[in-house]
């Protein structure tokens, strides 16, 4: 296993056993039911560790085995379930595929209603997001206004795509907010998954892409104003895209390309631009005591570091320079 120190949401720790019974119970009630049995019958370097974070609509979870094991949970039912492995390497078949996991190269993606059962190679270490099935299907519908069910994908993800890699470092971020604790709004947590979900269902083959990747329907100036002005209004709040979409009137992927041909910019940068004004009519009329970290939280941004440096693109100065002279004047 990975160092102590480098351990993904190690203070978030549900699975420490050396027990197989033990960790297909404890683990089982985490996921869902499954058999789980080591490959090798010594069982010697068998040592289960599940840390795991709920967020809105998903959780991000740690999984390690440290032997050889198999794993084999049926149908998920309920969930999607994106396996990137860290370390080691595994075999997983999911429906009638079988894709060959490897640190760097390839990860998987299990869909809920496809049959699945993997080998866990000794060592095989995994970041995994479990993403709600209902919460992925009502992104898709959001997307097209077409139903979803049932939504199925291509379980071999090549990580060494500009889309597979977009992939692991977008998932980095999940797990990045999850350590972040409480302190981060979920309008920011909220933010990550969309944005998630959108690059799974438009970027990776599945079973509804040629309703993905059909060209938009054309859209009205009218729309695009009326998704300004929800973003303006609600910028700082736990917004999803959907959320954008219904107020505009349009399915999302129409909204998209309509807001990109009219602002020149995505729909998610929108967001942030309206987050970054808010962040600077608080720093240039800060209350007593206010900080930067307290306004970056305000705005609806999760990241000090990240919206310090968007900010400095767009203003030319760092939040906590406007603040400093803001108070100087």
């Amino acid at each position: 296993m990975i160092a102590t120190h480098a351990t993904p949401l190690k203070h978030h720790g549900l699975v420490d056993t050396k027990s197989v019974d033990e960790a297909r119970d404890a683990i089982g009630r985490i996921f869902c039911p499954h058999f789980l049995s080591v490959r090798d019958r010594r069982a010697d370097g068998f040592h289960a560790v599940h840390n795991a974070v709920e967020q809105p609509g998903y959780s991000v979870n740690f999984v390690a085995y440290g032997a050889e094991v198999e794993i084999d949970p049926g149908e998920l039912s309920d969930f999607f379930l994106l396996q990137l492995p860290v370390a080691g390497a595994a075999n997983v078949r999911c429906g009638t595929r079988v894709t060959e996991v490897e640190v760097g190269r390839r990860a998987s993606l299990l869909s809920p209603t496809l049959a699945s059962r993997m080998v866990w190679r000794e060592n095989c270490e995994k970041l995994i997001v479990l993403m709600r099935r209902r919460v992925v299907e009502d992104f898709f519908e959001t997307l097209t206004h077409r139903a979803a069910t049932p939504l199925e994908f291509e379980p071999g993800v090549d990580l060494t795509t500009p889309v597979g890699a977009s992939v692991m470092s977008h998932a980095r971020l999940l797990f990045e907010a999850a350590e972040g604790g409480a302190a981060l709004p979920d309008s920011y947590r909220v933010m990550l998954r969309d944005g998630l979900l959108s690059l799974l269902l438009t970027g990776l083959e599945n079973n509804r892409s040629d309703m993905l990747h059909a060209p938009a329907a054309a859209a009205g100036p009218l729309s695009v104003q009326k998704a300004d002005d929800f973003i303006q209004m609600h910028a700082a709040d736990t917004i999803a895209m959907a959320d954008i979409a219904a107020a505009a009137g349009l399915p999302l992927r129409t909204l998209q390309d309509a807001y990109r041909k009219a602002r020149g910019h995505t729909l998610s940068d929108g967001v942030q631009k309206a987050r970054l004004q808010k962040l600077r009519e608080l720093l240039l009329k800060p209350g007593p005591g206010l900080s930067v970290a307290d306004a970056v939280l305000a705005s609806g941004f999760g990241h000090l570091g990240r919206a310090a440096s968007a900010y400095r693109t767009a203003y030319g100065e760092s939040p906590s320079e406007t603040l400093r002279r803001t108070r100087s004047a």
